[in-house]
């Protein structure tokens, strides 16, 4: 197993699109942080200028954890799109070059190889998390340093700068479950095709379809929402309320494992019963 997690990983560090995700995230990072740093008070300016007939705001408001705040949300639609660019051809891509029927000829069960391309799927949508974390808190940091952080989020909520970290670190891990859920997803797809365009552009969609169904959603599909995996896509932010929600936060987790465990199921069922003819 671990001969063919190696492999995996290696195949993957040797696809130019692989470093698509990190380079993308690069310049959002980079693009957000430098206009802040730029034009942050013009900026910021904008966000509050209804508020200041109410409030008096003093001191840092632009620091790292706002920058790293702002820049989670992207969560919810960059990062998934640069997830199924390598997890979505990782099992179509191989079956596309008969590079998949060489592999099965191996001494190595189905079973065994469709989990190591799960686990390594699941390394790089790690990998890809961990790095927006880690380039938007030290470019942040470098930027702006320490400071307070305020959330508008069902109402105005200020936490102390001793106080956020243990938010970020429980955010970003509630953030790579879910992209843990999409990575899943786009890999049981690609067990179902021979195109690797196929599970890239039908993850999408399917993200998007739920996405507009969980944001837009009437009365009549209001009990199915807790049900759609995209509904908990920003549980993450409930992790920066005075009051959390734990109940809410351990659903969310509870429906996203389940999710992973789904397609994963699936996917492999389907790979072990796979006809590779080429």
């Amino acid at each position: 197993m671990r001969t063919l997690l190696r492999s995996e990983l290696f195949k993957i560090t040797r696809r130019p699109r692989t470093y698509i995700g990190f380079g993308a995230i690069l310049i959002i990072v980079l693009a957000l942080e430098f206009a802040f740093f730029a034009e942050g008070e013009t900026l910021i300016g904008l966000v509050f200028q209804n508020l200041e007939s109410v409030f008096r705001l003093e001191g840092k408001i632009i620091s790292v954890n706002f920058l790293t705040y702002m820049l989670l949300n992207v969560l919810i639609i960059h990062v998934p799109i640069l997830i199924c660019l390598v997890t979505g051809d990782i099992i179509s891509g191989e079956a596309a070059n008969g590079s998949l029927r060489l592999l099965l000829q191996r001494p190595y069960g189905r079973v065994k190889i469709y989990m190591a391309k799960w686990l390594a799927g699941t390394i790089y949508t790690i990998g890809l998390i961990l790095f927006l974390a880690l380039s938007s808190y030290i470019l942040g940091y470098l930027l702006f340093g320490e400071g307070d952080l305020i959330v508008f989020r069902k109402g105005i909520h200020v936490f102390e700068a001793s106080d956020v970290s243990w938010r970020f670190v429980y955010a970003f891990g509630m953030g790579i479950l879910s992209m843990m859920v999409v990575a899943s997803l786009s890999i049981m797809i690609s067990s179902f095709t021979s195109n690797s365009i196929g599970p890239i552009v039908g993850t999408i969609a399917i993200l998007i379809v739920l996405n507009i169904i969980s944001t837009v959603a009437v009365n009549l599909m209001q009990p199915v929402l807790p049900y759609i995996f995209t509904t908990h896509f920003i549980k993450w932010q409930y992790f920066f309320e005075t009051e959390i929600e734990w109940s809410a936060i351990y659903t969310g987790v509870f429906v996203q494992i389940g999710y992973i465990i789904l397609f994963t199921t699936i996917g492999l069922v389907n790979f072990k019963r796979k006809d590779i003819l080429t």
